[in-house]
């Protein structure tokens, strides 16, 4: 049993530490409006006007863009989190967007993002989860045991 507890500290290290170098990233890419991300039942989320990033439990790095992101502000996002140690790189399809540029929550009634309320934060965290579902490019570097 101390073991498993060993492991799980090792491992919560582990996320943090990789979480705090995403989190370097979109401060680098956007000043500290955005470097802010969140867990949530062990997982890692932060989000900006062009990207949204989940870090899940098995250390891999899913992005999935704006559909109004730049191609190349999308390659430098992707090349910033492609440098950090110990993770996998996988990205997701684009997301669409409002007129605003606010996530589109449901394409049949074209709710946004903006008219969220943020007491409900597990339909918000599935939300975002489900924006990162479709993968379209796989980068593997880490070992696999």
């Amino acid at each position: 049993m101390e073991h498993n507890k060993k492991i799980s500290s090792q491992k919560s290290k582990k996320l943090k530490r990789i979480a705090k170098e995403i989190e370097a990233a979109f401060e680098k890419l956007h000043g500290s409006v955005y470097s802010k991300g969140q867990f949530y039942e062990n997982e890692f989320f932060i989000r900006s006007d062009y990207a949204l990033v989940v870090l899940n439990r098995d250390d891999e790095i899913l992005i999935s863009f704006a559909d109004h992101t730049r191609p190349s502000y999308a390659a430098f996002y992707a090349l910033v989190l492609d440098g950090i140690e110990d993770t996998d790189i996988f990205i997701c399809e684009d997301y669409k967007t409002d007129e605003n540029g606010s996530m589109i929550i449901a394409e049949e009634n074209r709710s946004s993002t903006g008219a969220v309320i943020w007491g409900e934060k597990e339909g918000y965290y599935d939300m975002l989860k489900q924006k990162v579902k479709k993968i379209v490019i796989r980068k593997e570097k880490k070992d696999k045991i």
